[in-house]
């Protein structure tokens, strides 16, 4: 049955929502192209899969030495081998549960819903393109939090500015490719929109064997470099058939603006979805007075190819009220958006090295194989033909004319004494622009170090190292924040109770508002003089839950201490804390936590704390001990593992 046609609708809102949607992608494609080496993101790619798009005789060596992808992993590895550390601080004592307990979730679930991996992809995007996302969201059907890694080019900031975070653009802009079928299924179940869901076509195909026909050819790299042109689109383009597509593709759009309409009617506004009582469907549709915004925490507009109208257009679900793609880009420079990808600069420098590699492979097949000069007048060319100088036994016959036989065999010169230090000097200046000569240095101990020995090796790191550490340090305050956010709102009292047992209650789960821990009254305007609680906010009752959210969460803040991300330097904080705990500033479950001792158990109910720890170690009869056996520590130094031989 064919597609029904797309109604003439010119006039519709929903059309030109659309429209101003679609010049918007434009614009913002034109702007991430526009950018310096955006190019190279596809090179990089390529280079770290080992596609090579040089031309070469079939007769020469094609030898190549993939140190990009080995320094490509080496840093990814080293930039995700962090701490899953989680740490969420309130100088309002009232709200120190509520801290605590937004670290053990986002610690269980940046484990136990890999988000760690979600982590790593965006690392190596960022590493091939400058700049990469990941996006925390509610998954509907696990009903559970997750994170997903975005191509820099997938998403499309709208009137960026010179900020290093997405959040100062206007707006943005990501491009998803699914399938025909799930989009389809997408707008029937999820935005309740059957009736759009007939206009949804294939945008491409997705099959490998629909684009493979080129694949690895000239033609097909010089059709690839050109692009989406219409010169390839007339020849082999999709748009220059109708055949049915083998894997049918259809991209789908979410955009959030930040749109600052106001309601000037006189009545109240429902945003969202309502029944026909009147009550919200879901946790972030709300009523909006008039005067007030429309879309306080953004809107949110999702829309596809060839259907006349959105998808969805309504505010955004996040209660953070941000776009929710955090930016990470590892070396950040004010005049490019994207930022400078670390492995720009080792593309040109593995081309020499495989050239290099090459002039040996070249040298090595003319010593098996020697160049052959023979007279015209002794050895016809049959013979010549047939002659193979690298096998053995060959039997030739001669005919001397003159004292020469006819034929010479004439093998290389030698290769010239310092040939291999050009290979040594590409190899260690890979090395030694990514930084990761450095940080494999603490991988090398053979004993346990001491203090001083690991604060060389954290000093003597590369300065661009070390500052992209400080760089994810500060991405991670922002997808922590909306991890806070996230927990509130979709992390119910029995779900929190699953996960952390009787430390995920709070005394806010059993106020005016149960199930939350959100407090009731929060707002400034909530309390008299003396603090307490006026009475026209106790006959008003609470606000909403996304309103005290967000007055709420200006309590808390992420703090990760600088350069302690990176597992690199988790010898330099267990020793820390091994010598406090000698000199009785450090409670036992706080030291073993640290160690990474497991089994631990978790202290006694609402004891948060350091101090309280102590204290309650106290009253325990627990404490350091000191063994009475042998020399006693000094705490000075490390031991050492020293190996003897008898």
């Amino acid at each position: 049955m064919p597609e029904e046609k797309i109604p003439p609708a010119a006039e519709n809102y929903g059309y030109r929502v659309i429209g101003w949607g679609k010049e918007a992608i434009q614009e913002a494609e034109g702007f991430l192209r526009s950018q310096r080496h955006y190019r190279r993101i596809d090179e990089s790619i390529n280079a770290v899969m080992g596609d090579s798009a040089d031309f070469r005789s079939v007769s020469l060596s094609s030898t190549t030495c993939n140190q990009i992808a080995k320094t490509f992993f080496d840093m990814a590895a080293g930039l995700t081998d962090v701490k899953p550390f989680w740490e969420f601080r309130t100088y309002n004592k009232r709200y120190e549960s509520q801290c605590s307990i937004y670290g053990k979730l986002s610690q269980h679930v940046w484990l136990q819903r890999q988000m760690d991996m979600a982590f790593y992809y965006a690392i190596q995007y960022a590493i091939v393109g400058g700049t990469s996302y990941l996006e925390p969201f509610w998954d509907s059907d696990i009903e559970d939090l997750r994170a997903e890694a975005w191509d820099p080019r997938d998403v499309l900031p709208i009137r960026p500015s010179s900020s290093p975070t997405i959040q100062d653009c206007y707006g943005v802009i990501s491009r998803k490719a699914r399938s025909t079928n799930h989009v389809r299924h997408v707008a029937k179940y999820v935005f309740g929109r059957p009736d759009l869901a007939k206009y949804i076509q294939a945008d491409r195909d997705g099959s490998l064997a629909g684009n493979a026909t080129l694949r690895n050819t000239r033609v097909g790299s010089i059709l690839e470099r050109l692009g989406d042109s219409p010169f390839r689109q007339r020849l082999f383009g999709e748009k220059a058939v109708n055949t049915i597509p083998r894997v049918p593709q259809t991209d789908i759009f979410t955009m959030y603006i930040s749109d600052d309409s106001i309601n000037e009617s006189s009545a109240d506004i429902q945003m969202g979805a309502f029944d026909k009582d009147g009550t919200p469907l879901n946790n972030w549709s709300y009523l909006v007075k008039p005067g007030d915004m429309l879309y306080p925490r953004k809107r949110m507009i999702v829309f596809v190819n060839g259907v006349p109208e959105p998808l969805y257009d309504g505010p955004s679900p996040w209660w953070h009220g941000k776009f929710p793609y955090p930016k990470l880009t590892l070396d950040p420079v004010p005049w490019s958006y994207l930022g400078k990808a670390p492995i720009w600069d080792l593309l040109t420098l593995n081309k020499a090295l495989d050239r290099q590699l090459r002039v040996y492979d070249d040298w090595s097949e003319r010593l098996a194989r020697p160049d052959v000069i023979a007279d015209k007048n002794v050895i016809s060319q049959q013979d010549i033909d047939r002659l193979d100088a690298r096998k053995a036994g060959k039997k030739i016959r001669i005919n001397p004319v003159a004292g020469k036989n006819g034929l010479i065999i004439q093998g290389p010169d030698g290769l010239p004494g310092d040939f291999w230090k050009g290979i040594e000097y590409y190899e260690t200046k890979i090395k030694e622009l990514s930084g990761t000569q450095d940080i494999s240095n603490l991988m090398k101990l053979n004993q346990v170090p001491s203090s001083d020995s690991i604060e060389q090796l954290m000093s003597s790191m590369s300065l661009s190292w070390r500052m992209r550490s400080r760089v994810i340090e500060c991405f991670m305050r922002e997808f922590a924040e909306m991890m806070a956010y996230n927990f509130a709102q979709f992390y119910t009292l029995p779900r929190r109770l699953t996960i952390l047992g009787g430390e995920g209650m709070t005394t806010q789960d059993f106020d005016f508002d149960p199930g939350s821990m959100i407090p009731d009254f929060i707002h400034g305007s909530d309390f008299d003089e003396a603090g307490n609680v006026s009475a026209a906010a106790l006959e008003r009752g609470p606000l909403p839950r996304y309103n005290r959210a967000q007055e709420f969460m200006r309590q808390m803040s992420y703090h990760v201490a600088p350069g302690s991300l990176l597992s690199s330097s988790e010898l330099e904080r267990k020793l820390l804390y091994l010598q406090l705990s000698r000199a009785g500033l450090i409670d036992h479950w706080t030291l073993l936590d640290v160690l990474g001792v497991p089994n631990v158990g978790t202290p006694p109910a609402g004891v948060n704390t350091i101090t309280d720890r102590l204290v309650e170690e106290q009253q325990m009869g627990l404490g350091m001990q000191v063994n009475p056996a042998g020399r006693k520590a000094s705490g000075q130094t490390m031991p050492r593992l020293v190996t003897k031989e008898s």
